[in-house]
């Protein structure tokens, strides 16, 4: 998961090792993993039950097999395995239109900004995140 994670994302939005173990041996965790017809590791989601909401850590998908409903049964998948949630809520990069279009169209909106949220680029310019949420059958 490490490996596809830094494979996925440029260097600012990389987790460590360490915050990956821990983000998916959470307690309250699930982990979804996706793999090839040759049981090659090809996406990934892990996400955690805070109370009445769910948080989206993280949903990877090696670039070779996007846009074929991957990302999307991942997420179907988070949002069954935690159906007596009341709402997901995520983050994701201002500056990343197709992610943002993904989550959109699968019904999740805007509700604010988390201004620095993924921190600072080389150059120091502040990597901001929207904050989006869906609500769940509950």
């Amino acid at each position: 998961m490490f490996a596809l994670d830094e494979a996925c994302f440029e260097e600012p939005f990389w987790f460590s090792l360490r915050a990956m173990r821990r983000f998916a041996g959470a307690k309250r965790a699930a982990t979804i993993l996706a793999e090839d017809e040759d049981g090659r590791l090809v996406g990934f989601v892990v996400a955690h039950q805070e109370e009445e909401t769910v948080y989206i850590v993280t949903v990877d998908v090696a670039q070779a097999y996007r846009r074929q409903g991957i990302g999307w049964e991942l997420m179907q998948r988070v949002e069954r395995a935690f159906a007596k949630a009341r709402r997901v809520e995520l983050h994701v990069f201002t500056e990343n239109a197709a992610v943002i279009r993904f989550y959109e169209g699968m019904g999740y909106q805007q509700i604010g900004e988390k201004p620095g949220f993924y921190g600072r680029d080389a150059q120091g310019n502040r990597l901001d995140g929207w904050v989006y949420t869906k609500a769940l059958g509950c």
